[in-house]
């Protein structure tokens, strides 16, 4: 029985050595990933937007930074507001509605807000970088204006199936060949980040490997020995007397 008891006390202490250093080799990974500067990937070819993602559902991890084509009708205009574009610019940004043939619909930030924002009635066919939906506002918004790039916020009975994000205007052809003087604004990729702040990563590696250290070193405290039978030393004291 008691050397059940002592394999089972030397298993747990083997266990939670074992944990606190993987622990801390969790967080050393993490670190490492955090740090490494990896370079921006090549765009892939240009595919359809119903191809990588679908109306009314949240945007797959694939279809962010790719660039799509869709072509439809504009048929709202919205002013996003205080948006920040390269390089460290606020502005506000031209967003239309551009209605599919589907039905459906998505958002289109096409250029740096004007004064008198462009009509367009004719079909137009577009290309551009897609993007995940923001969900922190910039700003207030009165009517006709977006305190944040979101297709939730322009859902109606009129447009009930949106994709989710939005799309960064690259090219624009409209069907009536009617000219523009459109100035699509920059569309860089999205950084992968991972979650976290690389400092705080390497803290817990020391918190961790530290906890480690001390469950190794427990056995030479006299605190965590086996205590000495008292009964026997008693008897051997009266036995000398």
């Amino acid at each position: 029985m008691k050397v059940a008891k002592k394999l089972l006390v030397v298993i747990t202490w083997l266990l939670l050595i074992y944990t606190s250093f993987e622990l801390g080799m969790w967080q050393l990974h993490r670190a490492q990933d955090m740090n490494e500067q990896s370079a921006p990937t090549p765009d892939q070819p240009l595919i359809s937007l119903d191809k990588v993602s679908s109306a009314g559902k949240n945007m797959p991890i694939k279809a962010v930074n790719r660039i799509v084509s869709a072509s439809g009708n504009y048929t709202n205009s919205y002013v996003a507001l205080d948006q920040k574009i390269e390089p460290e610019e606020i502005v506000d940004l031209d967003v239309r509605l551009l209605k599919l043939s589907t039905g459906h619909g998505i958002l289109v930030v096409r250029e740096i807000a004007k004064n008198s924002p462009e009509v367009i009635n004719s079909s137009v066919a577009i290309t551009g970088r897609l993007y995940p939906r923001q969900n922190v506002d910039r700003a207030f918004a009165k009517l006709g204006q977006l305190p944040r790039i979101d297709p939730s916020l322009v859902v109606s009975k009129e447009n009930p199936f949106l994709y989710d994000g939005y799309i960064i205007l690259q090219t624009e052809k409209v069907a009536s060949n009617v000219k523009n003087n459109i100035t699509p604004i920059p569309s860089p990729q999205l950084s992968q980040k991972i979650p976290g702040f690389y400092w705080q990563h390497i803290s817990y590696v020391v918190v961790w490997w530290f906890m480690a250290l001390l469950l190794l070193i427990a056995p030479l405290f006299p605190q965590f020995r086996s205590p000495k039978p008292v009964v026997a030393a008693v008897t051997k004291v009266r036995g000398k007397k």
